[in-house]
């Protein structure tokens, strides 16, 4: 199921009968969307908002491991299906920089802030850093692309998000293991307690490094097969497979699944569509990956804005207030620190010798500093992280409602700033010099 209903009796006529209710609402918020212009994933959250409030869906629940497992592999192989890995190579620096030191920065700077402001324990600070660091880039691809900003900034904004998920589940489980023996609890992901630093290390960099890696892997041997294959249906099936399978072995191979489905899919939608499937298998396959994410992105928004509608997140006003202005600063200074750092670098690189393995980088323009901090969006990872806690863990339910109305500020927040001001902010398209 794709929520958790506690009725019971003729549990599946009303599992379906509700699944039909929400279909007929994301249709209805679609037709809506495009009148004003505004991106339906937005509107989506508004009404779930309101919906949360009534009882005839207090039922309904955001159930983490639907959104980690049936939600978020297929949003993310969509994604880089859809994307040019010599495009995500051509801005590998920024891309890099971004998603790895950048996520550390942003929840180094939101753990201080909430560590120093409301006295929140080191661990649990650093905890609710990595849950709510990750970015979400659904509401913001769709303006850019809506506004016809430049496909390269679009481009580095997906890329950052793509493999930042992946990047933050793992300091999640690190995190988290490191966090549950001292509360005398068993740990889930990963009881790290009485292992050795360099035990520690060595599983760290499996969980960072590991993921990619085995994508890569498993998106070369499924490209090579789809070699073998001559049936659009099948090649199609194929590649929905792997979207669940690479999440799977990672999984299993205690790496990230999140990032082992992202490799899979950059190899897979980049090397294995274009040189290997036909022409008819590759417009099926898009055709159906287009409708996948389009119906996983509407269930998966509206059902954010219930669950957030139907809390009380409004009694940790304080955590909130802080973890915004954290989660805020900690997005500024990483975008014009490391930004800067990275156009330093491309400068440098294209006056030495030509890479070997990657194209050399190239700066950013300064102007495009602002669109990557409103960028930073927030959402169902977040959710389904923090709903994964265990029951018993401490403080949960604070982490809980910070988590809520930081989703909901930086989702309507930042996604109507990007709507009004992107209109009247200069975007410069070329390279800098």
């Amino acid at each position: 199921m794709i929520f958790a209903s506690n009725t019971v009796g003729s549990a599946a006529s009303h599992t379906v009968l509700l699944m039909v209710l929400l279909l007929s609402v994301t249709l209805l918020v679609a037709l809506i969307s495009k009148r004003l212009r505004l991106p339906y994933t937005l509107i989506l959250v508004v009404v779930g908002l309101l919906l949360g409030f009534l009882p005839i869906l207090s039922e309904i629940t955001f159930n983490p491991d639907i959104v980690l497992f049936l939600f978020l592999p297929p949003l993310l192989f969509e994604g880089a299906w859809n994307v040019d890995i010599t495009q995500i190579a051509a801005d590998w620096l920024p891309i890099v920089l971004l998603a790895g030191p950048g996520l550390l920065l942003a929840v180094a700077i939101l753990a201080t802030t909430l560590h120093l402001a409301i006295g929140l324990p080191w661990l649990l600070a650093i905890l609710l850093g990595a849950i709510i660091s990750p970015t979400d880039p659904v509401v913001v691809l769709s303006l850019l692309k809506q506004l016809g900003l430049p496909e390269r900034l679009c481009i580095v904004v997906e890329g950052e998000s793509l493999f930042n998920d992946g990047v933050g589940v793992a300091v999640f489980g690190i995190v988290l293991g490191l966090l549950l023996p001292s509360l005398g609890m068993a740990a889930v992901t990963g009881n790290f307690g009485h292992l050795s630093g360099l035990t520690i290390t060595l599983a760290s960099l499996w969980l960072l490094l590991g993921g990619p890696l085995l994508g890569l892997v498993m998106g070369w041997i499924v490209a090579r097969f789809l070699l073998l294959v001559d049936d659009h249906l099948i090649e199609t099936t194929v590649t929905f497979s792997v979207a669940y399978g690479a999440y799977l072995l990672g999984d299993t191979l205690h790496t990230s699944g999140l990032l082992t489905v992202v490799g899979a899919g950059l190899v897979i939608g980049s090397y294995g569509r274009n040189r290997q499937m036909s022409q008819h298998a590759q417009e099926t396959a898009q055709e159906v990956w287009e409708f996948i994410a389009y119906l996983a992105n509407s269930l998966l928004f509206l059902l954010l804005g219930i669950q957030i509608g139907a809390s009380h997140f409004l009694d940790a006003l304080p955590g909130i207030f802080w973890a915004v202005l954290g989660i805020i600063g900690g997005r500024f200074l990483m975008v014009y620190l490391l930004v800067p750092v990275q156009n330093v670098l491309a400068r440098r690189i294209a006056r030495g010798r030509t890479l070997r393995f990657l194209p050399k980088p190239r700066p950013l323009p300064a102007n495009w500093h602002p669109v990557f901090v409103l960028a930073g969006l927030h959402g169902a990872l977040s959710l389904a992280l923090v709903l994964s806690l265990p029951v018993k863990f401490v403080q949960r339910k604070l982490l809980e409602d910070i988590v809520y109305g930081v989703v909901l500020v930086t989702l309507l927040g930042q996604g109507l700033a990007l709507r009004f001001l992107l209109p009247y902010w200069p975007i410069v398209a070329e390279d800098v010099p």
